[in-house]
């Protein structure tokens, strides 16, 4: 699958880094992502507006976006957005000319045809997103028009209309044909180019976002729209208790009170001929009332299924004030209150862009080693078509995959930008849970674990035991290596010194922005006679089970056990230990050497609706429970016979509790407060609700009887 959602920028980089190696490619295309914005949107908006509106318009729509500004360079996918903003320009001008009962030319719809395939080159999940939902409301709401006017009130006849238009397109065709030739070449391009990116793209999304648990969302309190930035009073600073929201980042939800005024005086102002807005109002009512649990109104919309951060709306709050700025008109003010006006407003645009922009000085880009190139130019230069970063990545933004030093060693993937091999460590803004069981399952969450006992400023991996490093070893020496990242301020320095004794010293150190101190230790001559991908690929570090830690309401996170849809041990008012079962099951995972008799031991209990409970021992049904009611407590112990090798058990609930439920129990039973953090992160989300409640959970060997 073709990773990267934002086709345009990653292709433009590709092209420039294939030509001239590494350079400011993604730096340069943002300029020109802002420069498009501003020439473009005044040719376009000149012939209706003139030539001072029109500039304006552009100025406005570029650099008063304040909430695309500070998403460079962190997140500089939803910082480029010059076709989507161009988009909504086109739609506006259309919209406003079959309202008003204008000719449409032939070369907007081209343009607008054209707009909808290259803003597909923009980020698919939010930016793209938004040109699809204004083309979309806008179609819909012409189609509306059109059907009232010719279908209700036949105010002429339909084929009479067609026969025109056909005309008055053909006549346009011929009257600038070149200008029409060069549009539908470029979307004819632009649509071979990405089309089947994007088909391939969404297919794959499709396939993860109806299994599985999404975890995480955030949402914008909507009265954040009347926020000013000030420099005393601006979004940047922390509002979560006062609007009880929970914000991703600086800005979100607030244009700023300049757009915000002029915007609404000229929307005001144009009120009898309100029907050009309808749509602009619609997308803009649609991004205010969005939540992503209780109101997720954006998602009627395909394109919006991943749509998890109710704040990237205000990408595109700026261009919605700005085009109802457009009809603002200060002529019939009397001439000192025009004057006064014009000043205030000039004052408040300054003051709002100086504290805006007064947060990137604050930016501190990070600089690189002076041996960076050199280090990465060396293992660039090794056999072998990877690289084995110690301790890696594998992460979501919504909290799946494992990483416990995600602060320090999230980005160190992205290092394969300069020595060009494959690595093990990825980075996901939606991580599904089967894209990091590959992980889970190869035993890489337990490697990777940190080190409880010792507390250091920076957590530090929990250093190897001796089956450890026997799996270790064996994938790294089976595998296509060329050498080992070892990221040492992630490690004790006896574990550094056992990683010198056991792969050889390092050859080259550097420090990286990510990740601190590197250490490469290139992989020794008769290790690389000895790869076999196959046999590496397959390897999996399976610890077999100690009865001694599988007691879950004594022991957290089991080293011998894998636990899925199972919260932490918690207590109740009675100051009992227990564990909510979560999610449609709750699974224990474990190996045995050879087949044994074991005893599953389980206590729980139903507090918040009835559900029928399965309980299923690799894949046989052992028991059902159909159905549980509240208040109910059920208490087993089961022999069974262990297998070797992976042995599962699992926990199904059907019928479970819905969210309002489950909420309506806490704020009940739990003193749940409504906090600044998004409900379902505190509560879970649609998929992964409370179900149960475990007062035992256990699994021991049974004692032979001695005679």
């Amino acid at each position: 699958m073709f990773q990267p959602w934002g086709i345009e920028k990653d292709l433009f980089y590709a092209g420039l880094y294939s030509l001239f190696q590494t350079g400011p490619w993604l730096q340069l295309y943002y300029l020109l992502s802002i420069a498009v914005t501003v020439v473009l949107t005044f040719f376009l908006l000149r012939k209706d507006y003139g030539l001072y509106r029109a500039a304006g318009a552009g100025f406005i729509a570029a650099f008063f976006n304040f909430y695309a500004i500070a998403k460079y360079p962190q997140h500089v996918g939803y910082a480029i957005l010059h076709w989507t903003i161009l988009s909504f320009f086109a739609d506006f001008l259309i919209v406003k000319r079959v309202v008003m009962r204008q000719h449409v030319s032939l070369r907007l719809i081209l343009l607008r045809v054209c707009l909808l395939v290259l803003s597909l080159g923009q980020d698919l999940g939010y930016v793209a997103g938004y040109a699809l939902t204004s083309f979309t409301v806008s179609i819909l709401y012409i189609i509306a028009l059109n059907i009232q006017r010719y279908l209700i009130k036949k105010e002429v006849k339909i084929k009479k209309i067609l026969r025109l238009q056909l005309l008055s397109y053909k006549r346009d065709f011929f009257t600038h044909p070149k200008t029409s030739l060069i549009l539908l070449a470029i979307t004819a391009i632009a649509s071979y180019i990405y089309l089947p990116l994007v088909l391939q793209i969404g297919k794959a999304a499709k396939s993860l976002s109806d299994t599985g648990d999404f975890y995480g969302a955030w949402w914008t309190n909507p009265a954040r729209l009347i926020i000013p930035f000030f420099p005393f009073l601006n979004p940047g600073q922390n509002y979560a208790n006062f609007f009880l929201d929970s914000t991703e980042a600086f800005f979100d939800g607030s244009p700023g009170w300049f757009l915000l005024i002029v915007g609404t005086v000229g929307l005001w102002q144009a009120r009898k001929h309100i029907g050009i807005f309808v749509p602009l109002l619609i997308i803009l009512l649609l991004c205010l009332l969005y939540h992503p649990t209780f109101l997720p109104t954006l998602k009627i919309f395909p394109w919006f299924s991943f749509n998890r951060v109710s704040g990237r709306s205000t990408l595109v709050y700026a261009v919605i004030f700005c085009i109802f700025a457009l009809g603002i008109n200060l002529e019939h003010w009397r001439s000192f209150g025009k004057k006064f006006l014009a000043v205030a407003l000039v004052l408040l645009a300054c003051t709002e862009l100086y504290t805006a922009y007064s947060y990137k000085a604050y930016y501190q880009p990070a600089s690189l080693n002076e041996n960076f190139y050199a280090y990465m130019n060396y293992i660039k230069e090794q056999p072998g078509e990877a690289v084995l970063d110690f301790p890696f990545c594998v992460h979501g933004g919504n909290g799946i995959g494992p990483c416990p030093y995600y602060v320090y060693n999230s980005g160190i993937f992205t290092l394969r930008r300069f020595h060009k091999k494959k690595v093990m460590g990825q980075y996901f803004g939606r991580l599904h849970p089967s894209q990091a069981e590959p992980y889970i399952a190869a035993g890489w969450d337990k490697l990777l674990a940190p080190d409880t006992q010792k507390k250091t400023s920076i957590p530090q991996v929990k250093c190897f035991r001796s089956d450890e490093w026997s799996f270790f070893t064996d994938f790294y020496k089976l595998n296509d290596f060329a050498g080992i990242n070892l990221y040492t301020d992630l490690l004790t320095k006896d574990c550094t010194q056992e990683f010198y004794g056991r792969f050889g010293v390092p050859t080259m150190v550097t420090e990286a922005p990510t990740g601190g101190r590197i250490e490469f230790i290139p992989k020794s001559t008769n290790w690389r006679l000895q790869v076999n991908s196959d046999l590496g690929a397959s390897l999996k570090f399976q610890p077999l089970l100690d009865s001694s830690e599988t007691n879950l309401l004594q022991n957290s996170a089991p080293y011998s056990l894998n636990l899925t849809g199972l919260e932490g041990i918690t207590k109740d008012a009675q100051q009992k230990k227990f564990r909510w079962g979560i999610g449609e099951k709750t699974e224990l995972t474990f190996y045995l050497s050879v087949p044994q008799d074991l005893v599953l031991t389980y206590s729980f209990d139903n507090p918040i609706s009835p559900q029928d409970i399965i309980v299923e021992i690799d894949g046989i049904q052992i028991e059902r429970i159909a159905p549980i009611q509240v208040g109910d407590r059920v208490q087993r112990q089961l022999k069974f016979q262990g297998i070797a090798g992976q042995n599962t058990i699992t926990f199904k609930y059907q019928n479970r509790s819905s969210f309002f439920e489950v909420l309506q129990y806490a704020m009940k039973h739990e003193n749940l407060e409504i906090k600044p953090l998004p409900l379902e992160a505190q509560y879970g989300n649609w998929k992964s609700q409370r179900s149960i409640r475990f007062r035992q959970l256990s699994i021991q060997r049974v004692k032979e009887n001695r005679s």
